[in-house]
């Protein structure tokens, strides 16, 4: 037998020999041309001579097919070294549950087409990747545990949903330019260190981070046109350490029975997105009026008692981090949410009289409306007059009913200075002039507590 003749009976990918008709080995030969029960007695073969070895596996461009267990089928409890580039998994569930990945192991460009993938309670002891893989069903690393950096680059999740619950991620953590076709679930889960997720594709309906630890810089970036919905409900967060950023078009944010308390908190929410702080105890965090106005969604509910106190934790976080014009709007936005949860028949004398407050000073952060207000009666005295007329005590037919007199006694009464060059007329006038001399100095009293207020502090 020539040269020829013996390399045409060797797989041109690894050398082994070629498999029956096939030009390449059983491991790379295509799932037409191999049973499952053949491959599996090579690969359990192929696995039993590596490890008395002690040799890496390598599954470089294999090609399985039916149901693995790495596990159960093949006794595989630490994998010290393996290369899964370019793998393709056939006709059939993964499973790595319970193995250890001592070394960085790297799935590269693999595909798993017609089955469930398990990576439950798998340890991976040093920097792992998925760059360029295809899951084609569920997928679920659930409770396993990450000592390193981990990278999701270029990965598609298109089969079903994804599984990071309970998972422990003790290195930064990146989730980049992935396409999600249905909801992750981040529940329970251990962020020790960054945590990026951002130019992904997501096409499911919900992200879940309820009851996550979070230690570290946190951030997602969401661009999509359908609705998505983030859930952060009663997240762990540690004080001072804790940054989270979330740029979110189209969506929902939930953070519901979260204590919020001395972090750094950012939102840049567009379009029909919303923020939910329901139950949620902020303080001391580091966050701004208008990462947040416009988009609390008890409001946009018309749930104005929900939605009170939430504005109520704002304007006490702001005063507490001395952000006091924003704490003014909180204030003023609190005074709103409770004037229009009194819009019925049956309150309908509190609502009237917010309305009143709110227009006379502003609930007390506006001491232009004070001024405006306090115009507006001097005009309305002066018309009085104009009616019942007033003295000019200097002329011997002293009734006059011109407006500039007029203004100017409702001026000089409004503010209690008094000349005695006009005086009010008997009945009426002495009614008018004493009422509006109570009505200016209380409302100038007024005026110095609301410009007070707004000016030196809370």
């Amino acid at each position: 037998m020539n040269k020829e003749e013996k390399s045409s009976n060797k797989c041109p990918i690894c050398g082994r020999p070629t498999h029956k008709e096939s030009k390449y080995c059983i491991f790379h030969a295509s799932a037409e041309e191999k049973t499952e029960e053949e491959f599996k007695n090579a690969l359990k073969k192929y696995v039993n001579e590596t490890k008395k070895k002690k040799k890496d596996f390598d599954f470089k461009r294999f090609i399985f097919i039916g149901n693995i267990n790495f596990g159960q089928d093949f006794g595989i409890e630490i994998i010290y070294g393996a290369s899964f580039k370019e793998v393709e998994f056939l006709n059939g569930n993964v499973s790595f549950e319970n193995i250890k990945f001592t070394q960085d192991p790297k799935f590269i460009n693999d595909k798993f087409l017609s089955g469930n993938v398990n990576f439950k309670n798998v340890t991976f002891e040093e920097k792992t990747s998925f760059s360029g893989v295809l899951f084609n069903g569920i997928v679920d690393f659930s409770k396993a545990y990450f000592r390193k950096e981990v990278e999701f680059k270029g990965t598609k999740f298109e089969g079903g949903p994804t599984s990071f619950r309970e998972v422990v991620f003790c290195g930064d953590i990146f989730f980049e330019g992935n396409i999600f076709q249905n909801d992750i679930d981040f529940s329970n889960a251990g962020f020790k260190e960054n945590f990026s997720f951002g130019f992904n594709k997501f096409n499911g309906s919900e992200i879940n981070f309820n009851y996550a630890d979070i230690n570290k810089k946190f951030e997602i970036a969401l661009n999509e046109k359908h609705y998505t919905h983030i859930n952060l409900e009663s997240i762990t967060t540690y004080f001072g350490f804790v940054s989270l950023t979330l740029i979110v078009v189209n969506g929902y944010i939930s953070f519901r029975n979260t204590l919020l308390e001395k972090i750094s908190l950012c939102f840049e929410v567009y379009n029909n997105s919303y923020i939910d702080f329901e139950g949620a105890r902020i303080k001391d965090t580091v966050l701004r009026r208008d990462h947040v106005e416009g988009y609390i969604i008890q409001e946009n509910r018309k749930s104005y008692d929900k939605a009170k106190d939430i504005y109520i934790s704002l304007k006490n976080n702001f005063h507490s981090i001395g952000r006091y014009d924003d704490e003014s709007w909180a204030f003023k936005k609190e005074k709103e949410m409770e004037r229009k949860g009194n819009r019925h028949f049956k309150t309908l004398h509190k609502w009237l009289w917010s309305c009143f407050l709110n227009g006379l000073f502003g609930y007390g952060e506006q001491p232009g409306k004070v001024i405006v207000s306090a115009i507006l009666v001097i005009f309305l005295f002066a018309s009085l007059f104009m009616i019942f007329g007033v003295s000019n005590v200097g002329i011997e037919f002293n009734t006059s009913n011109n407006f500039i007199d007029c203004m100017y006694f409702s001026t000089i009464t409004f503010t209690t200075l008094g000349y005695g060059d006009f005086r009010p007329l008997e009945g009426w006038g002495r009614i008018l002039a004493g009422s509006e001399a109570f009505i200016g100095a209380f409302m100038m009293a007024l005026f110095v507590y609301t410009f007070a207020r707004r000016t030196g502090g809370r």
